[in-house]
């Protein structure tokens, strides 16, 4: 898929999707979902649409609930209210591993890689499904378990070639510099083969020159694999410059939804998170 971009339409009075995924379900459908802790109402009334190869934002200020909603998509937690559905499938009752075969997968906005293990290792850890060896074939080291090691080692080279990782590949994990181990997690979460790739602040602790980067593998990872992305994050001229949607959420309640013009401009936006010098 070359490098696309498009207008966003109206999809059922609930959201804006490309126009190029139109013609298609969302891959992420949420309506009305809330989620209380303790009688504090965490998420309010939270409905979002996605399309199939969507790359949208999530902003908003710090404790507006933006990782709980990340949370809930994977259930960590279960919500009190509202449903999703992922790929037209409804996620209740699924465990964090189902959803990850039904086509979910995410970071952290701490970084959680085995710091003991390689690149390459923690990269086959994201390798869920599609691979079926049985644990006795692993033991006695089966003619099986040396073509399934083969097929994954090539596949992690091929993946971490994506972030210019593969010559690091040997390396402890826990040894990459900070920038690396934010794209090593992508690349995990990418070996499951995602419809859908959540990023829980890819950008934090990056310089310029790294955001630029990782704003061009993004919509890299968008083209090559045909996938949506949607992704929390802070950095401003990283959401504005590469999200097609964005929605703010600020006290567990979206605020608004749109295009990043139109968040830029909207007066709401602008009182509650942005500020004046965010959108000059």
């Amino acid at each position: 898929m070359k490098n696309v971009n498009s207008n966003m339409v109206p999809l059922d009075g609930l959201g804006i999707i490309p126009e190029r995924d139109a013609g298609t379900p969302p891959i992420l459908d949420i309506r009305h979902l809330c989620v209380d802790f303790g009688g504090l109402r965490a998420v309010d009334d939270f409905t979002l649409l996605i399309g199939k190869t969507e790359i949208a934002g999530l902003i908003g200020p710090n404790g507006a609930g933006k990782t709980t909603v990340f949370n809930l998509l994977t259930n960590v937690y279960k919500p009190t209210e509202g449903h999703i559905l992922l790929n037209g499938q409804d996620t209740r009752g699924k465990s964090m591993h189902q959803l990850n075969q039904l086509g979910i997968a995410r970071t952290f906005q701490n970084i959680r890689l085995f710091s003991g293990m390689t690149v390459e290792d923690n990269v086959k850890v994201g390798m869920s499904h599609g691979y079926s060896d049985s644990v006795l074939s692993a033991m006695l080291r089966l003619p099986s378990w040396w073509r399934t090691e083969r097929r994954q080692h090539i596949r992690a080279l091929e993946l971490l070639d994506l972030f210019n990782l593969a010559d690091k590949a040997n390396t402890l994990a826990g040894n990459l510099p900070y920038g690396d181990q934010r794209r090593l997690e992508i690349v995990r979460a990418l070996a499951s083969e995602p419809k859908l790739l959540l990023l829980d602040e890819p950008a934090a602790g990056m310089n310029p020159s790294e955001t630029q980067g990782l704003m061009e593998n993004i919509r890299m990872l968008r083209d090559e694999f045909n996938i949506a992305i949607m992704l929390i994050e802070h950095d401003m001229s990283l959401v504005m410059g590469i999200c097609e949607g964005i929605a703010v959420l600020n006290y567990g309640k979206i605020i608004a939804k749109g295009t990043p013009k139109e968040i830029q401009s909207n007066p709401v936006v602008i009182e509650a998170y942005l500020g004046e010098e965010a959108v000059k």
